[in-house]
C-alpha cells in the first residue's frame, strides 16, 4: 500500500491525545534539492525514533517523509543507528543535518501536534493523494499523457510504487524454507490511488483494466533492471514471476525479455489468471506455445475453490496451478472435498501452489494434501524470521520492517536494510 494511503488511514485514527506528526518536506527543497545522504540519514533517524518510542514512518512518493509518534518522542534526546547518544532532540538534530538548505530561509520540517492539528495532517495527506505524490517539477513537465493520466517522466518514476513483490517457498523435503520465485504484482491500493477510486467502492474490473495497461511498462522496464541489484533484477535472487494477459506474451517486448533471460541464463515465470485464459482460449493457446518454446514457467493464477470445482485447470496444460486459499477450505463438505481431491489427482499436488497462505491453518491444510509450495503473509513472516536469525545486520531491524522491505519494489521502501542481497534471496542459503 502506498505511504499516502497508509498515512491517510492513520491520520483518521489519530484521535488519542499527546501525539505528533513530523514531516520532512524533501519535495520542496530549493534547487538542486536535498543530497542523497540527507535522505538516508533522515530516514534512519526517523526509523530509530519510531522503533524506540512506538511510531510509524511513512514515505511519500514525492520524497517527503512523515513520522507519527508520541509527542514525547520529539522531546527526548535523539539516538543514531550507531547508538551514539545525543543531547539534541530529533527535530534539532534533523534541523542541523539539513541546515545548508534551511540557511536560505527554507524550513524543512513541520511538526503538527495531534489531535489538535489533525485537520492539517489530513489536508496534507489528501493533497499528496490528489497530486499522485508528484513534486511540483513533475507536475510542470509538459509531455504526452499516459494511460494513467500521468506525464511520461512521472510515469516512469512511479512505476515501482505501483508494484509489490512476494516470495513463494517450498516447505518439506529440506530442513529449511526454500525460496522458489519472487512474484511481481500490482498493488491494488496503489492502482486505486492512481485511478482515483475509493477502496470501498472500487470496481475490480476497472482495476484489472489498469493493471493490464501496466504490463507493457513492466516488460519494458525489466531489461533495464538487470545487473542493478534492485528488487526487479532478474539475475538477483530466485526467478522472477510476472502477471500477464495472454496477448502480452505475444508482444515484441516479451520476446526481448525472454532473450535477455536466455542470455543471462536466468529463469522466468508468467502467471495468467484463469479468467483470462478461459475468456480467450485461442490467445491463451498461442501464449502457452510461446512459453513452452521459451522455457518460461506457465502458471494458471487465481483459481478459487469454486473455479476448481467447476473447471479443469489441468486441461490448460500449465506447469503450475495457483490455488487461492480461503478459510472455507478448512470446512469443506463431503461433496466439495471429493471435487477438490479429483482436481488434485488431475493436476497432482506437486504442481499446486497454495496462494494467500496467511495462517498456520493454510499451511497445515496444504501439507496434509501433499502440497509443498506456498505463498502468503504467513510465509512472508516465516521468511523474515529466517532472515533476521541469519543476518549480521539484524540488530537494527524489526520483523515487521523486514517483511515490508522484502515486499517493496520502490527504492524508498527498501531504505534501512543493510543486507539487500539477503532480502532479495528470500532466506539464508
Amino acid at each position: 500500500m502506498p505511504g499516502e494511503r497508509q498515512l491517510l488511514e492513520a491520520a483518521r485514527r489519530a484521535t488519542q491525545p499527546a501525539g505528533a506528526a513530523l514531516m520532512i518536506a524533501f519535495s520542496q527543497f530549493p534547487a538542486p534539492g536535498p543530497r542523497q545522504h540527507h535522505r538516508r540519514v533522515a530516514r534512519a533517524l526517523l526509523d530509530d525514533a519510531a522503533q524506540r518510542h512506538g511510531g510509524q514512518v511513512y514515505g511519500m512518493r514525492n520524497s517527503d517523509i512523515v513520522l507519527l509518534c508520541p509527542a514525547a518522542a520529539l522531546r527526548a534526546p535523539a539516538t543514531s543507528r550507531a547508538n551514539t547518544q545525543s543531547l539534541e532532540t530529533l527535530p534539532e538534530l534533523l534541523t542541523r543535518l539539513l541546515r545548508p538548505e534551511a540557511a536560505d530561509g527554507f524550513a524543512p520540517l513541520a511538526i503538527w501536534p495531534l489531535p489538535e492539528a489533525r485537520d492539517r495532517l489530513l489536508a496534507y495527506t489528501t493533497e499528496r493523494l490528489a497530486d499522485g505524490g508528484l513534486t511540483p517539477l513533475d507536475r510542470a513537465v509538459a509531455q504526452a499523457e499516459t494511460p494513467l493520466g500521468l506525464t511520461a517522466a512521472a510515469e516512469a518514476r512511479l512505476l515501482p510504487d505501483l508494484l509489490q513483490r512476494q516470495t513463494a517457498v517450498q516447505i518439506g523435503g529440506t530442513p529449511r524454507l526454500r525460496p522458489l520465485f519472487r512474484e511481481i504484482t500490482y498493488a491494488t491500493a496503489a492502482l486505486q490511488a492512481e485511478a482515483g477510486a475509493d477502496p470501498l467502492e472500487s470496481d475490480p474490473f476497472l482495476l484489472r483494466h489498469f493493471a493490464t495497461r501496466l504490463e507493457e511498462r513492466v516488460l519494458t522496464a525489466l531489461p533495464a533492471e538487470v545487473g542493478r541489484r534492485g528488487a526487479l533484477d532478474l539475475a538477483q535472487g530466485p526467478r522472477l514471476h510476472i502477471n500477464l494477459a495472454p496477448e502480452s506474451v505475444t508482444t515484441d517486448a516479451f520476446a526481448t525479455l525472454v532473450a535477455i533471460c536466455r542470455t543471462r541464463r536466468v529463469g522466468l515465470g508468467v502467471e495468467i489468471a484463469l479468467v483470462d485464459a478461459a475468456a480467450d482460449p485461442e490467445s491463451f493457446a498461442a501464449a502457452r506455445t510461446i512459453l513452452a518454446a521459451s522455457g518460461v514457467t506457465c502458471v494458471i493464477d487465481q483459481v478459487s475453490l469454486l473455479a476448481l470445482r467447476l473447471s479443469r485447470p489441468a486441461a490448460l496444460g500449465p506447469d503450475l496451478v495457483k490455488l487461492e486459499w480461503a478459510p472455507r477450505f478448512a470446512h469443506l463438505t463431503t461433496a466439495e472435498l471429493r471435487d477438490v481431491e479429483t482436481a488434485f489427482a488431475e493436476i497432482t499436488p506437486a504442481r499446486v501452489i497454495l496462494a494467500g497462505a496467511d495462517s498456520e491453518a493454510a499451511l497445515q491444510w496444504g501439507l496434509m494434501r501433499g502440497i509443498h509450495r506456498f505463498q502468503g503473509r504467513h510465509v512472508d513472516a516465516m521468511l523474515a524470521a529466517s532472515r533476521i536469525a541469519g543476518c549480521p545486520e539484524a540488530a537494527a531491524c524489526t520483523l515487521r520492517q523486514c517483511i515490508e522491505r522484502a515486499s517493496a519494489v520502490a527504492l524508498g521502501g527498501r531504505v534501512g536494510c543493510r543486507n539487500t542481497p539477503l532480502l532479495d534471496a528470500g532466506a539464508p542459503a
